[in-house]
């Protein structure tokens, strides 16, 4: 059957097409804009937590700085006068009024080369021995003098949390005489950490390079110090600068400026939720949104209904297409359409040099099925029999027309004489297997059909044969099917 013919080019489908990019157009550039300024926000805010933690790791290493000018200054005075029990007596009034008036420290121990307490701010604590801690053990396997930043510990005078910096002291003879050790407590940087707005979901974190461990955290959860967490992201490339990430300790995901301490083992990472940084960029982009929803909406809207209006126009003309191309009766293509489309398929046979092969095909004996049956009846055939030959033509390529009357032609491009036959006797097999009674039809007394066939390479020259030598070969072939019963395909020889 013939199907409506598929346009180059339609207005209807080019409005919509038209309408859809500048819809999407506005939607792009739109995206693009609140895009580049949500980019622009992130990077001011991950500039503002950048600059923070360079001053909250400056803030840090002015505790630590603090913590060992009183180091040194115990050491002198401890390796001038000795630590007797008496000059360590003499001295506990001292250790005290050095500490008392220092929100950063929180004790000053010192510890004898047994690691025992000879003396400390806090007192009552003389049977304290730290010959387990890594800060002792340091300093009794290294004649270094430079202060060891020790790991996060629970304070050997209580059970807090404490952060451990501490210097070696030697004897007179520069053997190994002890330690003294200065307490600095995480709530300390918790505290100080906590006088900064960073919004109710905001956080600052100071980590040990070392191994990862949390050293000290605002909002302060004694559950997260001593933490060892994995700190990458925080050590590789340069020693300060900004990210995203996602806390494993309260799972908010946050814009975090950092900075590593170039003195001390420590970085300080500083960071805002990323909800409520953004709070004010979400805001009006959802306004925007609304508003370029509508204007997108309101183009769409119009430019869809324009593009109806065409398509009916366009269906309309493509209905009058069909139908100046189409047999009313059967649905086939009509005489016309099928010498236009012969003439084209001769010309690209030849062009290709490809054959072409023509089926011309009668209903058998049909006048008399119209007598005997009726015009009706006889209409009624002639359908099935179309759809029976148009079916059997069913490459991509094939084209079935009706010729005129009860006659019907299949044009059958790039096919040669054999399949030609081939594709004739499956047609002809079709019509006898829907056994339409025919009494005029002797002897099968069914309707049958006859076929002529021919095949023909096609010349670009047309001074030996032409298309329409094609149909006087079939209606020869036809003519010669009849003779010899009908029912029957006949194959006529071009040359």
């Amino acid at each position: 059957m013939l199907s409506p013919p598929r346009q180059a080019y339609s207005s209807s489908r080019g409005l919509k097409i038209f309408v859809v990019v500048i819809c999407f157009a506005i939607i792009g550039l739109e995206g693009w804009r609140d895009w580049t300024e949500r980019h622009q926000e992130l990077v001011r805010i991950e500039g503002e937590m950048t600059n923070l933690a360079k001053s909250l790791a400056q803030h840090a290493e002015d505790a630590f700085n603090l913590a060992d000018v009183i180091l040194v200054d115990i050491v002198d005075r401890l390796e001038y006068q000795g630590t007797a029990p008496d000059d360590m007596a003499a001295m506990q009034e001292f250790f005290s009024a050095r500490i008392q008036t220092l929100q950063a420290l929180k004790a000053l121990t010192v510890y004898g080369e047994d690691g025992f307490v000879l003396g400390s701010s806090l007192l009552g604590h003389s049977r304290v021995n730290v010959k387990d801690f890594a800060f002792f053990q340091h300093h009794a396997a290294s004649p270094d003098r430079k202060w060891f930043f020790g790991p996060i510990v629970r304070d050997p005078l209580g059970s807090d949390w404490v952060l451990t910096m501490s210097r070696r002291l030697n004897k007179t003879d520069g053997s190994f005489g002890g330690v003294v050790q200065v307490s600095i407590p995480p709530r300390y940087f918790a505290n100080f950490f906590g006088r900064i707005d960073l919004g109710s979901q905001g956080a600052v974190v100071m980590f040990s390079t070392a191994d990862g461990t949390i050293l000290s955290r605002y909002p302060y959860f004694e559950r997260a110090v001593g933490i060892r967490t994995t700190t990458a992201e925080w050590l590789a490339g340069p020693p300060s600068g900004s990210r995203s990430y996602t806390s494993p300790i309260d799972g908010v995901s946050r814009l975090a400026g950092y900075q590593r301490n170039h003195v001390y083992p420590i970085v300080v990472v500083s960071a805002v939720s990323q909800q409520e940084a953004l709070r004010n960029w979400t805001l009006e982009f959802r306004i925007r949104l609304l508003g370029v929803a509508v204007l997108v909406a309101i183009i769409g809207l119009l430019g869809w209904r324009l593009a109806r209006e065409l398509l009916r126009r366009e269906q309309v003309e493509a209905e009058l297409a069909v139908l100046a191309a189409t047999d009313g009766l059967t649905g086939l293509a009509n005489r016309r359409t099928f010498d236009r489309r012969l003439e084209t398929e001769w010309l690209r046979a030849a062009r290709e040099g490809t054959p072409l092969s023509l089926l011309l095909i009668d209903v058998d004996q049909f006048k008399s099925y119209n007598d005997l049956y009726g015009h009706q009846q006889g209409d009624e055939c002639l359908r099935r029999v179309a759809k029976v030959i148009a079916d059997g033509a069913g490459r991509p390529g094939d084209f079935v027309a009706r010729y005129g009357g009860e006659e019907i032609v299949v044009l059958l491009p790039d096919t040669d004489e054999k399949g030609a036959a081939q594709v004739a006797e499956e047609i002809r097999a079709g019509v006898e297997e829907l056994a339409l009674r025919h009494e005029a039809n002797p002897p099968s007394y069914t309707l049958t059909i006859s076929i002529g066939s021919v095949t023909q390479w096609p010349a670009a020259e047309r001074s030996h044969a032409g298309p329409s030598k094609l149909i006087d070969w079939a209606d020869r072939a036809l003519y010669r099917a009849k003779q010899d019963g009908r029912n029957r395909v006949s194959i006529a020889s071009a040359a």
